[in-house]
């Protein structure tokens, strides 16, 4: 995505609006996007989820087979009818992130190059993100309250990750997709919970994992790595007669 991301202020911002259309042409280019333990159900049902390589995996949903590339996205950059999109994309110009300089603090910021974002003396039906006296409108005061409940959910999906590799639950993996003709198509590597390690694990971990809904959240998340087979279609645009299969493995 080619976005100038900057911390919001009044000083910086106070003639900015945001125009209400959306337009969500910045995530042709997205392959995946980090979401929240509360959107695994919801998110299923169309994108595999999957967690990132490194050090901190991360839940994601996948938007696409190939990296740099959105399969959700029509010609006219709009998602199917009906179709769920996921919440850190909902709050696109905005977004949020915790301050360097203090570990309780967050920033709210904006990318600058999004086209919702206008001098508001352009577009006399953008809305002001602050008042003339530079205190936050009554928009960018619900926005921000939406960014802070979101982040919170996402740290919680964070956590879920990390617990997963620190008791080994975690492996690389790629899918791949096979034809009927018998040609396949291999994805990129990511993680997802490696079944034999999870039936293992020991009760007291079980139990704990259970009250804060992680077992829901794996049971989501090995069911929706079936959805690989149903992008790679969207994808490819393959008539029913050359129905693809999917097999994951290493």
């Amino acid at each position: 995505m080619n976005s100038q991301l900057q911390p919001l202020s009044p000083v910086q911002h106070l003639g900015t609006g945001l125009r209400t259309a959306k337009d969500w042409s910045f995530c042709q280019p997205l392959d995946a996007v980090p979401i929240a333990l509360n959107e695994f159900a919801d998110l299923s049902c169309q994108h595999p989820i999957i967690f990132s390589l490194g050090s901190v995996p991360q839940p994601l949903a996948i938007l696409g087979t190939q990296a740099g590339k959105n399969d959700f996205l029509d010609a006219q950059h709009q998602w199917p009818p009906h179709h769920k999109v996921p919440i850190a994309l909902q709050h696109h110009p905005f977004s949020i992130t915790k301050d360097s300089s203090g570990a309780t603090r967050a920033i709210v910021l904006i990318d600058a190059s999004a086209s919702r974002l206008v001098p508001l003396e352009e577009d006399d039906s953008a809305v002001p993100l602050f008042t003339f006296d530079g205190h936050p409108s009554p928009l960018l005061s619900t926005i921000t309250q939406e960014l802070g409940i979101h982040w919170r959910a996402l740290q919680e999906g964070i956590a879920f990750g990390q617990a997963l590799n620190k008791t080994g639950l975690l492996e690389d993996v790629r899918a791949t997709i096979r034809l009927s003709d018998g040609s396949t198509h291999t994805t990129r590597t990511f993680r997802r919970v490696k079944l034999s390690a999870y039936r293992a694990l020991p009760e007291m971990e079980l139990n704990s994992w259970f009250r804060r809904g992680w077992i829901d959240a794996i049971a989501v998340h090995l069911a929706s790595l079936n959805r690989w087979m149903h992008l790679f279609e969207r994808s490819q645009q393959w008539s029913p007669v050359n129905s693809p299969q999917t097999h994951v493995g290493e």
